[in-house]
């Protein structure tokens, strides 16, 4: 798992904090101790101006493992996030992005034995 280095440089626009659980499951309890303090960022944006006068934007995620896609919210996040980048924020519609799966998702979890010998992405 990722690390974000403190102080988070304050050009950054924090989107999200991430807690550490005791487990892996969405709904596990937070660990005790320190290790939540502070949470720390797990998206963010960050807009910055090169010398020349160009502007930029980037979106950033330490998320994003085959089964954070399971996770309607976190779909939404990434597809939002590609519309705020492309700067097509007011594309975004009212009642949300819709975020549906097109074909079956089934993610092999965090790669733990997770490697199917003989598979190739197409097969996917």
């Amino acid at each position: 798992v990722y690390t974000v280095r403190q102080p988070f440089p304050p050009e950054n626009d924090v989107l999200l904090l991430g807690q550490v659980l005791s487990g892996m499951a969405p709904l596990d309890a937070p660990v005790t101790g320190g290790k939540n303090e502070p949470m720390l960022p797990v998206a963010w944006t960050r807009s910055y101006r090169y010398e020349e006068g160009k502007t930029g934007k980037v979106f950033t995620t330490t998320m994003g493992s085959s089964v954070d896609f399971l996770d309607a919210g976190f779909r939404r996040l990434i597809v939002n996030a590609s519309y705020w980048a492309l700067g097509r924020e007011k594309k975004i519609p009212a009642s949300g992005s819709r975020v549906d799966f097109t074909r079956e998702y089934k993610p092999t979890p965090f790669g733990f034995n997770g490697f199917q010998k003989g598979k190739k992405p197409e097969d996917f």
